[in-house]
């Protein structure tokens, strides 16, 4: 789908570099005490450009988290050159040299937009503002909510937390509160928040505060706040305070320099939150192939659990078990496996000097062992930029010497808690993990490098009396079909 073009205009551009000599004067330090990274001027306008019509001919704004002012100032000029809006705009930044440099943005552009742009700066927590104390701002209601809010870890305990394990989703959260009947908030986040055990409560408040209506993705995980370093993977979202029955629109680009050529497709709803999954999970497919890999998957109704199987991580923490960890052969030690020992469908130890660890664990390491058994054998974490993000590998009963093992704690193993894995069943499995339609079903439902035991558990898989017949075939159409990709290179390099 061809799309308008993302040009900054002079007044984006001028709070770009606002912003870059923000950077250059606060240290990594004091950024990542505040959770600061700055927005680039293209994404700022393409969030802007997602905000709808003006819902009066003034309007109230939010930047919570405004840095030197750029997501604040890009809706205000939006709406004031697109719909003739009116717009009051409030900025809450605390930390004080953004702040300094938030007030020039704020001035530069209220010369240049006129009466149109009222403005206040708020030097104030955001989330202490949820519940004003005696004589602090009360913020009232907004029409629009814009923000790259901070990101960093909260600790459980955290009374502005809410339960909420990274500052950002409560940023989410508190802002939904704020909004107007109808009203739209525009956030660019990590995509971790879309899935995993942590989130999960959180993704349920949210569905009942507001509607999810936008979605983009970015499939680099460097391009989006390059400038600060970041490795992310982000996204874009756009929820609106009410009820919303309509398709969620869901686009994606390679990073911010593509934005105008981005591809975008309708997905239904009820494909992007299943009804029945009580942790919410987002999936959210970017291509007609995903959604027709989606069909594949809905129709399975079994999982590890109905296979009589478990998955486990593996429960040798090197930190803590330094004392247990050998780095030769020795008497009285077995096998200690690490991430990297494991390979797509194959586990290769020892490694010797290419690993640089003990490749032993003593076998008095008690409760750190398991047996030695059949077991699938799948990486907990993939590189940022990696192509792949399950790896399993099937280990069978004996390939290894001894009567134990000791698995580091970045591996899950699947197991038959009370009896064994079948090796057909192992090697079906991995199959199955191992390949692209798997993969790419995790993607859609997952955007963390990390592969959780919670989100094994949930995947569907063919019932047990199809699962190997599955296999095979499978194996035989991604071998085809790499085959046939070979066959098309070797002629392209011919003609």
């Amino acid at each position: 789908m061809n799309q308008r073009a993302i040009l900054p205009t002079p007044l984006i551009e001028g709070i770009a570099a606002n912003g870059k000599a923000c950077r250059e004067v606060t240290n990594d330090a004091t950024r990542k005490k505040w959770g600061q990274y700055f927005t680039g001027p293209s994404i700022a306008t393409f969030m802007a450009s997602l905000l709808p019509a003006a819902l009066a001919p003034t309007v109230r704004v939010l930047d919570p988290g405004a840095g030197t002012g750029i997501l604040g100032l890009a809706a205000a000029e939006h709406l004031i050159s697109r719909y003739g809006a009116s717009v009051h705009l409030v900025s809450v930044e605390p930390e004080p040299d953004a702040r300094t440099h938030l007030s020039a943005s704020l001035a530069n552009a209220a010369a240049a937009l006129g009466p149109s742009l009222t403005y206040e700066v708020l030097d104030a927590d955001f989330l202490e503002l949820e519940q004003p104390l005696l004589g602090s701002p009360a913020l009232g209601r907004f029409d629009y909510v814009i923000s790259n809010p901070p990101y960093f870890k909260l600790s459980p305990s955290e009374p502005r937390g809410g339960d909420a394990p990274n500052i950002y989703a409560r940023f989410m959260e508190v802002s939904a509160t704020l909004l107007e009947p109808g009203g739209t908030m525009c956030f660019i986040v990590p995509r971790s928040f879309a899935s995993g055990v942590y989130f999960r409560r959180f993704r349920g408040r949210m569905r009942s505060a507001a509607s999810l209506t936008h979605v983009h993705l970015f499939e680099s995980r460097r391009d989006a706040f390059k400038g600060d370093g970041v490795l992310q993977e982000n996204v874009i979202v756009i929820y609106t305070k009410g009820e919303a029955h309509g398709p969620v629109s869901i686009s994606v680009s390679s990073g911010e320099f593509d934005l105008g050529s981005r591809w975008a497709h309708e997905v239904e709803r009820n494909r992007v939150f299943a009804a029945s999954d009580r942790h919410s999970i987002l999936f959210l497919p970017t291509s007609r192939a995903d959604l027709e890999v989606m069909d594949i998957f809905e129709e399975w109704t079994d999982t590890l659990d109905s296979h009589g199987l478990q998955v486990s991580t593996g429960p040798v923490v090197p930190f803590r078990a330094e004392h247990h960890l050998v780095s030769s052969d020795e008497a009285e030690t077995v096998p200690l496996l690490w991430l990297q020992h494991v390979r797509a469908g194959l586990v290769t130890w020892p490694l010797g000097k290419a690993v640089r660890k003990p490749e032993h664990i003593r076998s008095t390491a008690g409760k750190l062992l398991v047996p030695n058994d059949t077991y699938v054998l799948m990486r907990r974490f993939s590189a940022k930029e990696e192509a792949r993000r399950l790896v399993a590998a099937p280990l069978l009963a004996g390939q290894l010497p001894g009567k134990l093992l000791g698995l580091e704690n970045h591996l899950n193993f699947i197991h038959r808690p009370g009896g064994r894995l079948s090796q057909r069943e192992s090697m079906s499995l991995a199959i199955l993990l191992n390949s692209r339609l798997f993969d790419n079903y995790f993607r859609i439902s997952n955007g963390n490098t990390q592969v959780s035991a919670t989100e094994l558990r949930a995947m569907p898989l063919p019932s047990p009396e199809a699962l190997t017949v599955f296999a095979s075939q499978l194996q035989a159409r991604e071998a085809a079909s790499a085959l046939h990709h070979e066959v098309s290179e070797a002629q392209a390099a011919q003609a």
